[in-house]
């Protein structure tokens, strides 16, 4: 199960609601990242769960990501026309990319890490505000 922290810069009030690193769910992996040229935080996906043989839906996902948005709308992609044979689910690997660009520098951001903007360390509230699958 995964969870969503709000977190803010007390020096420029920069705020963002993001899991602060790794995290696992029930369907897909997500990892917060620095992209440098938006000086943003991001979470993005690095690996989700699929049905074997279905579309690529991960590829496409990126396209209209909100980072406001959890990732459990990828639950809507494990579900396939009825069949005889027991579903066979695989997992899909992602390289962590900016969601604006795919050309922007990105690494990997933890908690407890730098503002993107004025680099002071930034704050996490100490409860999730949002927990998902």
């Amino acid at each position: 199960m995964c969870r969503t922290y709000h977190f803010q810069c007390t020096q420029c009030q920069y705020h963002a609601d993001l899991s602060g690193g790794p995290d696992s769910g029930l369907h897909c992996d997500v990892q917060t990242i620095l992209c440098r040229e938006c000086r943003e935080l991001y979470d993005v996906f690095t690996r989700v769960r699929r049905l074997a043989g279905h579309r690529d839906f991960a590829r496409n996902f990126s396209a209209f990501v909100r980072p406001e948005i959890p990732p459990v709308i990828l639950r809507d992609s494990l579900f396939a026309p009825q069949r005889a044979a027991p579903r066979q689910f695989e997992w899909q690997k992602l390289k962590p990319a900016c969601p604006v660009s795919a050309k922007h520098f990105v690494e990997n951001w933890r908690h407890p890490g730098r503002c993107p903007r004025c680099y002071a360390f930034m704050d996490q509230a100490g409860l999730p505000f949002r927990v998902w699958e």
